[in-house]
């Protein structure tokens, strides 16, 4: 898959600040480990729906889990037990339809759905309710962006094409960012990883990005560009957000200004972290697939905060040099309670923990997959 560097910019002019932090002198939890959890006993949910299933992912909302079908662009209601519910939102322009859709994100009982630029909302009823197209031009200036790009204007970004979470609260959206400008990028400048914001925040009402926010740690200043790497996952509480970077065994926990307060976190076992480093579009094409499926990095993270709990998964590798398939690097779950690391445990590949429905965690099964074609759910107890 290719990335566009040399991708010609377009459309009208943004502009905004960017809060700064300092993840590299932050004070980090050294707890020692307390390995109570040597494995999971997996069960698997039973879905009862005898429809087609595409590509797509399942979330957790309420006591439902939704699978978001990406290929038929539809959402499937299931109880906790894969009992058939009905669809919520089916592909089409009819206000309870969607034409297409890549990410999702509730808030306030309703839906967020995200297109490349697009931003949908859909009310309590699941019709549309208004949808709005990300602006990051609005107070630039194309001459700076072509021949002086800033990494404090927001005009040089776009929104993150692989790895996007969505989240929204208080009227505003926020979106993962990169930018690919010739002159500013993942792949040819080491100190975009020094610079370079992480997300934008979207005034809803608008469109427009009113403010870059977060930055990368201090691990990235360790290599010469890993834009294989360049990937970070999170959870947004009421008020932290929990943050988690492939490279890095440190987990950051930032205030709703994305300042951060406190990192922790536990190297994961066997980890082969020799990532290819690059400097050109051509290498960065050549070793995408050799970093993804044969180097170790962190994955998702989740965070059960009435249990004071954190699950984080991460690849180990896989020490095949002939292997290039996706389901082939072995994959494992951290389990952190109270920061400490009370497990480290083998889990299927394409697992990620989705929340708590009574006494069972869920986890996901499908997002990763690129042959999925199935409900994957999994569902498991704790005992510590």
């Amino acid at each position: 898959m290719k990335y566009i560097i040399y991708l010609l910019l377009f459309l009208s002019i943004g502009c905004s600040q960017q809060k700064t932090d300092a993840l590299s002198e932050v004070a980090t939890s050294e707890l020692p480990q307390n390995i109570v959890i040597q494995n999971l006993e997996l069960e698997q949910v039973s879905f009862n729906y005898e429809g087609f299933v595409g590509k797509g992912s399942v979330e957790l909302e309420g006591d439902k889990l939704l699978f978001l079908d990406r290929l038929s662009m539809q959402v499937l209601e299931f109880d906790q037990e894969g009992g058939f519910l009905g669809i919520s939102i089916s592909n089409g322009d009819g206000p309870s339809e969607i034409p297409k859709f890549q990410i999702y994100a509730s808030a306030e009982d309703k839906r967020y759905f995200m297109d490349g630029y697009a931003i949908s909302e859909y009310n309590e009823a699941n019709e549309l309710s208004r949808r709005k197209l990300i602006d990051f031009y609005h107070n630039s200036d194309m001459k700076d962006i072509e021949s002086n790009p800033r990494f404090d204007d927001a005009g040089i970004y776009e929104v993150k094409y692989w790895a996007n979470q969505l989240e929204v609260r208080d009227g505003y959206a926020y979106t993962k960012i990169e930018s690919s400008n010739p002159g500013f990028n993942f792949v040819m400048h080491k100190e975009y990883y020094e610079k370079a914001p992480l997300y934008g925040k979207v005034d809803l009402s608008t469109g427009k990005v009113v403010e870059l926010l977060g930055k990368r740690p201090a691990i990235y200043q360790n290599y010469n560009n890993i834009p294989h790497f360049d990937y970070y996952f999170h959870d947004f509480l009421d008020s932290e957000i929990y943050i988690s970077f492939e490279p890095d065994s440190l987990i950051y926990i930032l205030n709703e200004d994305f300042e951060v307060q406190e990192a922790f976190g536990n190297k994961g076992i066997g980890m082969d972290q020799s990532y290819r480093e690059v400097s050109t579009v051509e290498d960065w094409e050549d070793y995408w697939r050799i970093n993804q499926t044969q180097k170790g990095f962190y994955k998702y993270i989740k965070v059960i905060p009435e249990d004071e709990l954190v699950f984080r998964t991460y690849t180990t590798g896989n020490p095949d040099p002939n292997s290039f398939e996706l389901g082939t690097n072995p994959q494992r779950l951290q389990i952190y309670h109270q920061k400490r690391l009370i497990g480290d445990v083998e889990v299927p590949n394409f697992f990620s923990v989705i929340g708590k429905i009574g006494d069972y965690y869920y986890a996901d099964g499908s997002l990763d997959n690129p042959d999925n074609e199935e409900l994957v759910v999994y569902k498991f107890k704790l005992n510590y």
